[in-house]
């Protein structure tokens, strides 16, 4: 319900700032990032009776980072046109996912939902943090991921090996070992998703 509401308004929201063009463009990109969260449910359903922990969230990891991808570039390929419409669909994807990891850090410590989803946020690579710093470091991490994924495949749709490739890197590093070494973690994710913005503004200049 919070998710919903917070979506409809980030919808108004797009809409007023933006107008209705490149808000539409970046509402899709909100829809794209719906639907992969949706596609991931079998996968969690069928990992989360695991009792391996590892096994678990290898399984996750991977499955979260191919399924993202390959939604992505369903959406490449049904609605975007160009690095103006690629920029918009990117940045709405990691809107929507931003929105979502803000909805659940309110909820974390007062609803067992938020408290499962968190958990299941954290092996697919969205680790929760209620720490301001922490937080944007990683809000500004996944815009670049998502914006430069969003720029390569609509360079071309064999780029789906390099950004599914590239998510299932950082989801594995996240849900093996940000709880030991989250600083590397997080660097590595940065320098993945850098990479990834510079190789699609490259591909696309």
């Amino acid at each position: 319900m919070v998710v919903a509401v917070l979506l409809a308004l980030l919808a108004v929201t797009l809409a007023v700032l933006l107008g209705i063009s490149q808000a539409g463009t970046a509402l899709v990109g909100v829809l794209g990032w719906l639907t992969a969260l949706a596609a991931r449910l079998p996968a969690l359903a069928t990992a989360g009776r695991l009792h391996a922990v590892r096994r678990r969230d290898t399984i996750i990891g991977v499955s979260s980072g191919i399924t993202d991808e390959l939604v992505r570039l369903a959406l490449v390929l049904v609605a975007v046109s160009g690095v103006e419409s690629a920029l918009w669909a990117g940045f709405g994807w990691a809107l929507a996912q931003l929105v979502f990891i803000a909805a659940i850090e309110l909820t974390t410590f007062t609803w067992p939902i938020g408290r499962q989803a968190a958990e299941q946020l954290k092996a697919q690579g969205g680790f929760v943090s209620t720490h301001p710093v922490h937080s944007g470091v990683r809000g500004v991490t996944a815009m670049s991921f998502y914006l430069g994924a969003t720029l390569l495949l609509s360079a071309g749709p064999w780029w789906v090996l390099a950004t599914a490739t590239a998510h299932v890197l950082v989801n594995l590093g996240f849900a093996r070992q940000a709880r030991k070494r989250l600083l590397q973690v997080e660097v590595f994710g940065a320098v993945v998703s850098v990479a990834l913005l510079l190789a699609g503004s490259a591909v696309l200049a």
